[in-house]
């Protein structure tokens, strides 16, 4: 075995890492949504936590096995690679960015005034929502011009159309979301929340 299948081997972990952490902090988001106290969005944050870790660790990974890659059999340039390049950026936008900064937003909240009806709102934002959804579409999108290796029409129409699902999917958690509960105090288990993917 040579160096390059290695680390191929490695790039192919990180990008199951990557979806694994993506499918955990998903179903969190879902259960979120449905969640009628305080305390409840503080468990479900907490899962999410946990797997935001895996998230730097998988794109530093994707990158440094992908560039010794693209080094060894390819070159900088090439429409596909710059096209994997460009998906991994929008994916840390969406991650680290966009969903990152309304997670917090929606933490500050439910510790503040507790299931308020802008806490609610929050957990149906159009923003961390589409950010969500994009980030697995994308993914997939990468995917696709990794393995099929398109020129470059291809590879930024894929990547484009991967944006383009990914805040269609995202418009049903736009319109439909749990109802607040009767009483939006503060709960001090809130603390350890965190709604989406601080990466």
């Amino acid at each position: 075995m040579d160096a390059y299948s290695i680390v191929l081997t490695v790039h192919l972990l990180a990008l199951v890492l990557a979806a694994m952490a993506s499918a955990v902090a998903l179903y969190a988001a879902l259960r979120l949504r449905q969640v009628t106290t305080v305390r409840e969005a503080a468990e479900w944050g907490r899962l999410v936590a946990s797997v935001v870790p895996a998230f730097p660790i998988a794109t530093l990974t994707l990158f440094g096995s992908g560039a010794y890659m693209t080094e060894a059999d390819w070159t900088w340039g090439t429409p596909w690679i710059d096209a994997g390049l460009a998906g991994l950026g929008l994916i840390v936008i969406c991650g680290s960015g966009v969903e990152a900064t309304r997670g917090r937003q929606l933490k500050h909240e439910l510790v503040s005034a507790g299931m308020s009806a802008r806490g609610v709102r929050l957990l149906r934002d159009p923003y961390a929502w589409s950010a969500k959804m994009t980030t697995l579409t994308v993914m997939v999108g990468v995917v696709f011009v990794m393995t099929t290796k398109p020129d470059s029409v291809a590879s930024a129409a894929t990547i484009a159309a991967a944006v383009v699902v990914g805040v269609l999917s995202a418009i049903p958690f736009w319109l439909r979301s749990a109802k607040p509960t009767a009483v939006p105090t503060p709960d001090p288990a809130a603390s350890s929340a965190t709604a989406s993917p601080d990466r």
